[in-house]
């Protein structure tokens, strides 16, 4: 059977792993030209012409010689004028016939290479994706049962960079060929790129699919030991099946997407099966990203706020802007619905300089109206930290709306911090210059030390809440001594510390014990919007 199917033929050696996309590209493009049908069309309407041709001219050379001839010319000596004329023509006949001939050989030849470019991957022996896609649709159309799988290699790029890009084309052949082993009677697979495949399966029991699954994964990983690398491979999978879930092939293509990535989250190898969890997730998804846009024009992201409490004097410290999206059709979205994917779309630098304002506008309202302000600190991502006119943004729109500097406090991730310290660092002096304050937020949710704090000029630190439910517990007291430790330094150091979570009256009496400064919690207060946060803790 063809390369695609499970197969013992030999595969052609070829171009090494960096260069498939290139050839997945070529394929397209030849597949919008040719497919298979057209290419045999041809071969068979070639030999028709060489035929036919052949046939003609034979009788060409036959009225010629019995009707043209002079029949005393014709029955003279081999040296006579007819016999001459005859045998030339013959000759020529079999001269021409033998170009045709081999000029469809080479036809034949070149259509057969052209063939394997448009569905083969040369270095593996795959199809290609454009195959793939064809025999796909076609086999999951004729029965609704089938799952389509994802495969990806973890990090490829550094098998190249480390152990060469040969090392890294046997990789995939024995990937390939591990694959290939796998496959039952009509199933499939393609390489899509460099370090990714597809597969198409008829097996739609779950259990058994990732048993089928992890078993390849396996096999790919041992095959690394034993030649000295570290294979790690990430699996997603689609099932449609004619009593549950019946998916066409292009959204299954869109959906085993979203289980790779849910895979690519566990960092071992792991089947993921896409369902209704991740289809819900799927739709919110493209749901935020076809309408954030417009959600920024319309206004659509409401500013909400918590109260910060200052333990010592029970009132209100200040307070942190958090985001509410308050779609015009009705829709309320948490900031776990939308944040993340920002994150990863670049969005939020936009969103946070839009939040930013909000903030302004709302200190602003306080001034005019007479009130005592409140500071407000305002989550900044670190894709916004780091861009060169950020600085001058945040100054520019806090004089724009009068608002004095230090009643803004932006609080910046701990990881932000980790990933560049010095670049970090130079921003929060900027900031600090321009009479901004800087919080670190989540401290100790990633890979905090204490030369964090000794080489970063932050004004605050928020301990993350998981220092508090861990030493709530009670199930490790070494925490307990570790958080102690942290806030006695950042005293020393004048940085303000403030726990996050705080929800009940022991957490509170907890981070009075260690000698915290403010506590910020549904203990103290909800999240509010901001008008009614004006009537509760401004007003007053």
């Amino acid at each position: 059977m063809p390369g695609g199917y499970r197969s013992d033929a030999d595969r052609a050696d070829g171009d090494g792993a960096a260069e498939g996309n290139d050839r997945n590209f070529t394929a397209r493009k030849i597949m919008d030209h040719i497919n298979e049908k057209k290419i045999q069309g041809r071969l068979k309407k070639t030999a028709m012409i060489v035929a036919a041709t052949g046939v003609i001219l034979l009788a060409a050379a036959g009225f010629f010689g019995f009707f043209l001839l002079d029949p005393v010319e014709w029955a003279d000596e081999r040296t006579g004028t007819g016999g001459i004329a005859v045998y030339g023509l013959a000759v020529a006949l079999f001269l021409l016939c033998l170009w045709m001939a081999c000029s469809f050989a080479l036809f034949r030849r070149d259509m057969g290479r052209l063939y394997q470019l448009a569905f083969y991957d040369r270095l593996t022996g795959a199809y290609h994706f454009s195959r793939f896609r064809q025999e796909a649709a076609v086999a999951s159309e004729k029965s609704g049962n089938c799952t389509l799988v994802s495969l990806n290699i973890h990090q490829f790029k550094f098998i190249n960079e480390i152990f060469g890009k040969e090392q890294g084309d046997r990789v995939l052949k024995a990937a390939a060929d591990i694959i290939s082993g796998a496959l039952c009677v009509n199933e499939i697979f393609c390489r899509e790129s460099a370090d990714f495949f597809y597969l198409f399966l008829r097996e739609t029991d779950r259990e058994r699919v990732r048993q089928r699954l992890t078993a390849v994964m396996d096999r790919i990983s041992r095959y690394g030991e034993n030649t000295g690398c570290h294979i790690l491979l990430y699996c997603g999978a689609v099932i449609s099946d004619m009593e549950g879930e019946r998916y066409s092939l292009e959204q299954m293509l869109t959906h085993v997407m979203f289980a790779l990535a849910k895979a690519k989250e566990t960092h071992q190898n792991n089947v993921w099966f896409f369902d209704s969890i991740l289809h819900d997730k799927e739709r919110l998804d493209h749901y935020v990203e076809s309408h954030m846009y417009q959600a920024l024009r319309d206004g659509e992201f409401a500013l909400w706020l918590q109260v910060k409490r200052d333990l010592k004097t029970g009132k209100a410290a200040g307070a942190e802007a958090l985001v509410r999206w308050e779609a015009g059709d009705g829709t309320s979205l948490r900031p776990d619905q939308f944040v993340p994917l920002f994150e990863q779309n670049g969005f939020c630098t936009k969103l946070d300089m839009y939040m930013v304002e909000k903030v302004c506008a709302c200190i602003r309202g306080w001034l005019e109206r007479g009130y005592v302000p409140l500071p407000v600190s305002v989550n900044q991502s670190k894709a916004a930290l780091y861009q060169a006119d950020y600085v001058r943004r945040v100054s520019d729109t806090a004089e724009r709306y009068g608002v004095p500097s230090e009643l803004l406090t932006l609080e910046i991730l701990e990881g932000a911090a980790l990933e560049n310290a010095e670049e970090f660092d130079r921003t929060v002096c900027e900031l600090r210059e321009k009479g901004f304050q800087v919080s670190m937020d989540d401290f100790g949710s990633g890979y905090s030390s204490l030369n964090t704090l000794g080489s970063l000029h932050i004004d605050e630190v928020k301990l993350d809440r998981g220092f508090l439910r861990e030493v709530s517990s009670g199930a490790n007291e070494r925490m307990c001594l570790v958080t102690e430790q942290i806030i006695s330094l950042c005293k020393k150091l004048h940085i303000r510390t403030v726990v996050e979570g705080v929800e009940t009256a022991e957490d509170d009496r907890m981070i009075r014990g260690w000698g915290c400064e403010a506590g910020q919690g549904y203990y103290y207060g909800k999240p509010v919007c901001a008008e009614e946060f004006t009537k509760q803790y401004i007003e007053k």
